[in-house]
């Protein structure tokens, strides 16, 4: 379930601002230098945000008094993560087993807003990924046969992360596989493999419910205005804040 979101580092900066003004911090109870102030509202520029208006929804809103007025103020998240997509099953990336793929991930953590930081051991529930219709590129050619099954991602570990991220550690498991050479001809076996890599995972402020997104954030708000969403690459992910009473 690949969610590597270095593309969206000035989404991150933008995050990581709102946080820095939660009400009760000494950023948003005094004014900021001059120069700090020119960075900060160049930084929002380039993110396509608008820095007198997430201020005002910072020290104003609803949404900010509900999540806490404390620098000290910690939310719990309920993540969930939803692939679905066609994929190449195959350990080795110069055969081609292409097969339509299905996971889910559950990440449930606490996390502190003023800092963008974890708080304690996050827990984590991975879903057997369901694999189907395996084929060719070609529509005419063999498909692939599949001896094993195929975990797509399968969450090893989290820790914090840099700039408001999470850092997952992450592993695919490939079975072993048969296809053919030359479309129709023999088939050639690879062998079952797994990989291991290191994602990052953006979290975003609670606070963002609390505004109206420009296209330039990639989060979206949900209808009910009690999560956020992000989709990207087969995955949809949901990130639900709730305040720890």
């Amino acid at each position: 379930m690949p969610y590597i979101l270095s593309s969206l580092m000035s989404v991150t900066l933008c995050l990581l601002f709102i946080s820095t003004l939660q009400p009760g911090t000494a950023l948003a109870r005094n004014n900021m230098s001059g120069h700090e102030g020119a960075a900060n509202k160049g930084m929002m520029r380039n993110t396509g945000i608008d820095q007198d208006l997430m201020t005002e929804v910072v020290q104003k809103s609803e949404a900010s008094q509900h999540w806490g007025g404390s620098k000290n103020s910690i939310v719990s998240y309920h993540i969930v993560g939803v692939f679905k997509g066609q994929t190449n099953v195959a350990g080795d990336s110069n055969w081609i087993a292409y097969a339509d793929v299905t996971d889910r991930v559950v990440i449930d953590l606490k996390w502190k807003l003023s800092e963008s930081k974890l708080v304690g051991m996050p827990s984590f529930q991975n879903t057997k990924s369901t694999v189907m219709n395996p084929h060719n590129s070609e529509p005419s050619c063999l498909p692939p046969l599949l001896q094993g099954e195929y975990e797509h991602y399968e969450l090893q570990g989290i820790k914090q992360g840099l700039a408001g991220t999470l850092e997952l550690q992450v592993q695919t498991l490939y079975p072993l596989v048969e296809v053919a050479q030359f479309c129709t001809g023999s088939r050639k076996t690879v062998p079952a493999s797994k990989k291991t890599r290191l994602e990052e995972l953006v979290v975003p402020s609670p606070l963002l419910l609390g505004m109206k997104l420009p296209d330039s954030v990639k989060f979206r708000i949900t209808e009910d205005k009690k999560s956020l969403t992000h989709e990207q690459d087969g995955w949809f992910w949901t990130f639900t804040p709730s305040v720890i009473e």
